[in-house]
């Protein structure tokens, strides 16, 4: 069975070209490619898992040349949500907590899998709710991207939230253990530079977000 993967939305609007390499136009708002890359074609799907959490496949794929990569795995998982909570203050609401793939503890934004039929800001405000009890606030999208297009099917979306408020409890799932910190974005820099806020997507998210976040003290 050929499995399609789900299309890439590229930004649409006016391109501009600043150059090109490898057969690849570079434009701005988006790019285009010559003839020198193509999409695989998928001949052959084995599912090897599948559960509430993640499906994993082997795909079988060949090249427009013929030359065949099997098996060649990919996760299938809902997509990430997350939030980058801002209070009155300037404060960040974080949350750390072990993660037991890397056997280490990460300073985290908080986030989670988006619920079936759920919109990423419903999803986004739902974690910032159960992990840090924060309502309120204005929401606005930070950033949408792939997070590892070469293995994972999913995406990333964050969004920025100004002056949310600990108004509630916290709703932890049964396996969560977390502990909320409120930091400046000054820290929130350190502990990049130290590795205790060590996750990609996560530091490109607040990256995007750091000029518009006071510096604190």
């Amino acid at each position: 069975m050929e499995v399609v993967p789900p299309p890439i939305n590229l930004p649409t609007g006016g391109t501009r070209s600043v150059g090109s390499a490898n057969g690849i136009d570079v434009a701005g708002g988006g790019c285009s490619t010559k003839a020198m890359l193509h999409p695989w074609k998928t001949t052959a799907s084995t599912y090897l898992v599948t559960n509430e959490w993640l499906r994993l496949r082997a795909d079988t794929c060949e090249r427009h040349d013929g030359h065949v990569i099997a098996p060649y795995y990919v996760i299938e998982e809902r997509d990430f949500v997350h939030a980058l909570p801002v209070l009155s203050d300037g404060r960040i609401a974080l949350v750390r907590q072990y993660r037991h793939a890397a056997q280490t503890y990460c300073l985290e934004l908080p986030g989670g899998l988006l619920d079936r039929h759920e919109s990423p800001l419903a999803g986004a405000q739902r974690e910032a709710r159960e992990e840090c009890g924060l309502t309120g606030g204005h929401w606005s999208p930070l950033a949408t991207f792939y997070p590892n297009p070469a293995r994972q099917t999913n995406r990333f979306h964050c969004f920025l939230a100004r002056n949310v408020e600990a108004t509630l409890a916290t709703a932890l799932d049964a396996n969560e253990e977390i502990e909320p910190h409120y930091l400046t974005a000054t820290e929130i820099d350190d502990a990049i530079a130290t590795g205790t806020f060590s996750q990609g997507s996560h530091i490109a998210s607040f990256l995007l977000a750091r000029p518009q976040l006071l510096d604190g003290v």
